[in-house]
């Protein structure tokens, strides 16, 4: 853990040595509780500045709210007042509504006697006009079946022509269609003869080609066969070939590989030879070694100097340290101080501001503890504008003081108008009964007063009294900021003159380090210089051995070479040249590309026949479709044509029927038209008497129609009247439920209830308009709180409350600020002195471990030991000063066994245990480090537990304590005590 831990984890074990270890739990802890209490701090400044405003918002309430009732109490009045001219406007028009319905019901009936003779008269002119309407309809029935019988005639006329005209068309279409018919049937049977002889020819064909194909596919067999028996050989003669081909190239391989390797041999040769003339001579590397070790001698002369003056230096910075944090904590509570006085005067700045205005409170100013004695003497006047007051002056006439007595004006500063009123206004600190004469009164210092004429009051205008103290106490705090403002700049100061020392003694310090610096760097050079110089010589003597071995070792691998080499060229000259399976290759090459020849020849042959053979099938086949498709021609055709002689044989019959029947048609027609017209003049006459009937039913109807709007319109006149009776009943009684809802009394005692004269009630109108005014006003005022007066009192009480708990709070700010400076003084004055003990022990250590060498720890990252990191620099003997993660395995294991057994002997703990320690290390070093051990466990009480699997380390120990397992499945703890078993050994 030691030697993978990063410098800031190291210096967890720096503050366990030191004892304070929970100094950053405990530092944490403070700077949580200041963060908190400062964000509480700020939360309830906050929280006042908001309690402020509520304040001035609830006082606004509560005036609203006390508007708000008086304009209830105004609307419910105004309300019933509108209620009951409503109610005495729906009982008039009632009476008015009945008297119109009693007239309406006398013109209904009258105009119901009108309106039957009309009706009668209508239903004489309807029958009249009904009869004339049956006789006109009979006659256009009459004169439309004479037309439409004409019309058919004449239809059937033109129609006739029509069919006489068609049956000569289509008897001429017949004829063309037969003298084509007759052509299809000559061209079907020429086609079918010709047919006839092509199919002979393509049977002959046919037969030609299937005796021909057995033979074909002999010669097509036996030109395979011999092509297989080509191709086989020549695989074979290929073989062969490929396989002596392939030993040649093996051997030429394996006679290249010994000639490279025989050159390269005599290349290594010639290199080691050249390298073993080209070695430089070691006399000038022992004299440089000789040189740097005189210079590390001097360097580290210079480095103890230095590291003397670094110490004086970092001691008196830490002094000046203590002390800036001392300085630091007065200067804390010195701006804590003037944040308070601030904070205060603000929020008192706040409360008079939100208030301030023309008022005769603003333009006086009463001595501290005075405020409620003037409050109490002019109450509420305070409040009132200024200008409102004509003071005169003090007259020798005015009363004298009561006994005993002090004028409240020689406490107060006031303006000249209030003089007169002042004086007759006397401050006693208890009350004794004086008598006062008119116009005095009295008051004492805790607000109780006592009139001329007999009133006692006591905390009257407490608010005012509550801004005069708050303008008193915002005075006396900025009389106090200068002096807050000249502690916190001579802390500052202060700090600064420390600062300055700090600066000095760090830049002294610094200077000590480069110094120091200057003279580790000497001294590392000289050290690397020892260390390069002892390394060549190191390397030239053994680069010297190494060049002899590999001179003899090549030497041996070039007569290998060369032998391998002499065998290679006799298996390559054992071998035959191949120009004999060359020769028989090619021939057989030739023979199988003749056979392959013969095969595609043959099968070309076979491939063209089957072709020839399947286009004359297939011609066969379109041959016969051919012949079949004209048979069903020549046959459609001599159907088509008895057809056709049979339709001509019917068109002639009809045509010869038909020839008589136009001449039948137009005689119709003649007699027709003669009853047409007759039937036309009896229409005629008809329709005028259907005319006039019409005229005279439209006129009785227009009578009975214009009597029956009368009867109408009285009866609406009628039912109108009823319904405004019904709705001003309805009206007034329901006015009479809403008084009885909202006022608890009918309407008509609403006057006499609510305290108003009937006669002085407008008309509805004006009263709905004046409720309706009232409660615009009563709604502009917009949400009421109308407990307002109870919230404010209390917000009051809460304000008083965080007043005092802020004064808590900006103390223990204070107070946490301090603590936090304390902790960071202590703890770096014990981890500095912890870490000079363990740098001490430690480098001890390590000089006893190593025989020899150097090392030493230091505090990197910060300036601040308490956030520094603790490095660790070694330099075992024959190397240059390095951290310890360059070291190898061994060494750091030593190094960090070295720091611990130094942190052990500066805080000494009972048990200390070791895991593994050794298991890197070899046998000498794990000598040095079990004499390490037994030194200190004779210098310290602490108890050694190591575990280890060395068998040096366990013959060291006193008692060793291991695991055997007895049986498969059973393990037992056993322990020997080697002390007893040495002094038992040495008694036998």
């Amino acid at each position: 853990a030691v030697i993978a831990a990063k410098p800031a984890e190291r210096r967890a074990m720096l503050e366990e040595a030191a004892g304070i270890a929970g100094l950053h739990v405990r530092r944490r802890d403070a700077e949580g509780k200041l963060r908190a209490t400062e964000a509480n701090l700020t939360r309830l400044d906050e929280a006042i500045a908001d309690q402020d405003a509520r304040i001035a918002t609830l006082r606004r309430q509560a005036r609203a709210a006390e508007r708000y009732r008086l304009l209830s109490e105004q609307i419910r009045l105004a309300e019933a007042r509108m209620i009951f001219a409503r109610w005495r406007d729906a009982a008039g028009a009632a009476a008015t509504a009945k008297a119109e319905a009693e007239a309406a019901e006398a013109q209904v009936a009258s105009t119901t006697a009108a309106e039957r003779d009309a009706a009668q008269a209508q239903e004489a002119a309807a029958l009249l006009a009904a009869r004339t309407r049956a006789a006109a309809l009979a006659a256009r029935d009459a004169l439309s079946e004479a037309g439409h019988a004409l019309s058919r005639t004449r239809d059937r006329r033109h129609g006739l022509q029509r069919r006489i005209e068609e049956l000569a068309t289509t008897r001429a279409r017949l004829a063309e269609d037969r003298a084509r018919e007759d052509s299809l049937a000559h061209d079907a049977a020429a086609a079918i003869g010709r047919l006839v002889e092509e199919r002979e020819d393509l049977y002959a064909r046919i037969a030609h080609a299937m005796q021909a194909m057995p033979r074909l596919d002999a010669l097509l067999a036996e030109a395979e066969t011999k092509n297989r028996d080509a191709e086989v050989a020549l695989a074979r003669a290929l073989s062969a070939q490929a396989a002596e081909a392939a030993e040649r190239r093996i051997a030429e391989a394996a006679l290249a590989h010994a000639q490279g390797r025989h050159a390269r041999a005599e290349r290594d040769a010639r290199a080691v030879a050249a390298a073993i003339e080209a070695l430089p001579d070691m006399a000038e590397q022992e004299a440089a070694r000789e040189a740097a070790v005189a210079t590390q001698t001097a360097a580290r002369i210079d480095a103890d100097k230095a590291h003397a003056a670094l110490g004086w230096a970092e001691e008196s910075e830490l002094t000046a340290s203590a002390e800036r944090d001392a300085a630091e904590a007065t200067r804390a509570r010195a701006i804590a101080a003037l944040a308070a006085l601030d904070a205060e005067a603000a929020t008192l700045t706040r409360a008079t501001e939100r208030k301030s205005g023309d008022r005769l409170l603003d333009e006086v100013q009463a001595e501290p503890g005075f405020e409620r004695a003037l409050a109490a003497a002019l109450g509420d006047e305070l409040d009132t504008p200024l200008v409102d007051w004509h003071g005169s002056d003090v007259s020798p006439g005015d009363p004298a003081p009561p006994i005993g007595t002090l004028s409240l004006g020689e406490r107060i500063a006031a303006p000249p108008t209030l003089a007169r009123r002042l004086s007759q206004i006397f401050l006693v600190e208890v009350d004794s009964g004086q008598p006062l004469a008119v116009g005095q009164r009295l008051v004492t210092r805790e607000g109780r007063l006592r009139r001329w004429d007999g009133y006692i009051g006591e905390g009257g205008g407490a608010a005012a009294a509550e801004r005069m103290e708050r303008r008193n106490r915002l005075a006396a705090l900025e009389a106090e900021h200068p002096a807050a403002e000249a502690a916190v700049q001579a802390a500052t100061e202060a700090r600064a003159v420390i600062e300055d020392r700090i600066a000095r003694a760090r830049a002294a310090a610094a200077s000590a380090r480069t110094l120091h610096a200057t003279a580790v760097t000497n001294l590392r050079d000289a050290q690397r210089a020892e260390d390069r110089a002892q390394a060549v010589i190191e390397r030239l003597t053994a680069q010297r051995a190494d060049l002899a071995t590999r001179a003899e070792r090549i030497a041996a691998e070039m007569d290998e070479a060369r032998a391998e080499c002499d065998r290679a060229e006799a298996a390559l000259a054992a071998l035959p040249d191949g120009s004999a399976s060359a020769a028989e290759t090619a021939r057989l090459q030739t023979e199988t590309q003749l056979a392959r020849s013969a095969v595609a020849l043959a099968r070309s042959e076979r491939t063209t026949l089957e072709r020839s053979l399947t286009q004359t099938r297939d011609r066969l086949a379109a041959a016969t479709s051919e012949a079949e498709s004209w048979d069903q021609r020549a046959g459609q055709a001599a159907g088509r044509i008895a057809d056709m002689d049979a339709r001509a044989a019917a068109l002639d019959q009809d045509a010869a029927a038909l020839a008589d029947r136009p001449a039948q048609l137009a005689e119709e027609i003649a007699t027709l038209a003669a009853a047409h017209d007759s039937a036309k003049v009896e229409a005629e006459r008809t329709q005028d008497e259907e005319a006039e009937a019409e005229r005279t039913l439209r006129a009785a109807e227009a009578a009975h129609a214009g009597a029956n709007a009368l009867l109408s319109a009285a009866r609406e006149a009628r039912a109108g009247a009823l319904a405004r009776v019904e709705n001003h009943e309805l009206r007034r009684v329901e006015l009479g439920r809403v008084s009885g809802e909202r006022f608890a009394c009918p309407a008509p005692v609403l006057p006499e209830k609510l305290g108003f004269e009937s006669a002085g009630v407008g008309s509805p109108q004006a009263e709905a308009a004046a409720h309706d005014k009232l409660s615009a006003d009563r709604e502009r005022i917009g949400p009421v709180n109308l407990v307002a007066e109870q919230e404010l009192a209390e917000l009051e009480a809460s304000g008083a409350a965080s007043a005092a708990e802020r004064e808590d709070l900006v103390q223990a700010v204070a107070r946490l600020r301090g603590s936090i400076g304390l902790l960071n003084r202590e703890g770096r004055q014990r981890l500095l002195e912890a870490f000079e003990a363990v740098n001490g022990h430690f480098q001890t250590l390590f000089a006893t471990l190593f025989d020899g060498g150097s090392a030493h720890l230091a505090l990197v990252d910060s300036d601040d030991p308490l956030e520094a990191g603790l490095e660790i620099m070694a330099q075992p003997p024959g190397k240059r000063l390095q951290s310890l993660t360059l070291l190898s395995g061994g060494e750091q294991a030593l190094t960090a066994v070295a720091l611990i057994f130094g942190l052990f002997l500066t805080n000494p703990a009972p048990i200390c245990v070791l895991d593994e320690v050794d298991a890197p290390l070899d046998d000498a070093n794990i000598d040095r480090f079990c004499g390490l051990l037994d030194r200190m466990t004779r210098e310290t009480d602490t108890r050694y537990l190591i575990v280890t699997h060395n068998a040096v380390t366990m013959s060291r120990m006193h008692r060793l304590f291991g695991v055997t397992m007895i049986e498969r499945g059973v393990s037992r703890l056993v322990s020997v005590d080697l002390q007893a078993a040495e002094t038992l050994l040495a008694a036998e």
